[in-house]
């Protein structure tokens, strides 16, 4: 935002008025869910333009999982909500619990309001120790404001610690972002109703959260083509897509399938090695263990049965 524009408005982009919602208690139903998706399609190109921001972030985060470290983010409110979402869905997606996410007040915050907790900077240190943070993690403080005093303290602490840092927020000129390594500022503009950074700003958190763990878990070989082939299969569905995945790569009959499942422990990728390679759950057990990550053991697998 110019100085300009700034010193005019007197406030942060995440609090002014939007301009092209000014008359939104006037306007019909349609008319209103109409603005509210105009000011969503700017979401997208905003991301669009931070991309080699995010890119940076990933790199971070392979380097470090790689070598047994953690994702951690960590924010308050709706940040903090959408950094536990992202998080959560690493687990039965990618197989993995090393993203983790700290929020100001959890568990209750999760579900309640607690504002007060986000305006403490001792707590955010206090719960970056409580998950014992390390040099060998990297952590992404979420805040749209990026100023939040719970985020801030974190980052400070990650700072004294050495441990790289990025900056997820919605304001370019963030206070935050002196105290990260890298600052991911999608520019979204002002909310359809002022200040309610759930909306634009929450949007962009959540589409850059997405890229953040889904490319850091493809580059580390967590998924073989766009296949998910380390999710934990704990349902009907998720184990009757895994059969799918099995028949479609490796000519497997739908029974055959099945058998191979049960008989890998449930482990998709063991199954598409047991089948692929006519080994038994203990060698493909073994063949994942020494190859320099999943995908490229599957790689190698599937062009051996081509040949």
């Amino acid at each position: 935002m110019p100085s300009s524009e700034r010193h005019r408005t007197g406030t942060r982009i995440t609090e002014r008025r939007n301009p092209r919602s000014a008359t939104l208690d006037a306007k019909s139903t349609l008319e209103i869910l109409r603005i509210i998706n105009r000011e969503d399609a700017r979401v997208a190109g905003a991301v669009r333009k931070v991309m080699p921001a995010i890119a940076r972030v990933v790199d971070m985060a392979v380097g470090a999982l790689a070598k047994g470290g953690r994702l951690v983010y960590l924010g308050a409110g709706t940040s903090g909500r959408l950094g536990v979402l992202d998080a959560a869905e690493c687990i039965p997606t990618f197989g993995t619990e090393q993203v983790v996410a700290v929020m100001a007040g959890a568990p209750g915050s999760m579900f309640r309001p607690s504002e007060t907790s986000e305006d403490d900077p001792a707590l955010g240190e206090r719960d970056l120790r409580r998950i014992k943070l390390s040099r060998g993690d990297v952590l992404v403080g979420i805040s749209a404001s990026g100023r939040t005093p719970y985020v801030m303290g974190a980052l400070r602490y990650a700072r004294r610690l050495r441990v790289p840092a990025a900056l997820l927020t919605a304001n370019p000129e963030a206070e935050a972002s002196k105290l990260a390594m890298v600052t991911v500022a999608p520019v979204v503009g002002p909310e359809v109703i002022a200040g309610s950074t759930r909306m634009k700003a929450g949007t962009a958190q959540k589409l850059v959260l997405n890229m953040i763990s889904t490319a850091t878990m493809v580059r580390l070989g967590r998924v073989f083509s766009n296949l998910m082939i380390q999710v934990q299969l704990r349902n009907a569905k998720l184990r009757k897509r895994a059969e799918g995945i099995l028949i479609e790569s490796t000519g497997a009959t739908s029974a055959q399938a099945r058998k191979t499942l049960k008989e890998s422990g449930m482990s998709l990728a063991a199954a598409m090695l047991m089948l692929a390679k006519g080994v038994d759950s203990e060698k493909a057990a073994a063949l994942l263990r020494r190859g320099p990550s999943t995908s490229a053991v599957l790689r190698r697998a599937l062009k051996d049965v081509e040949r």
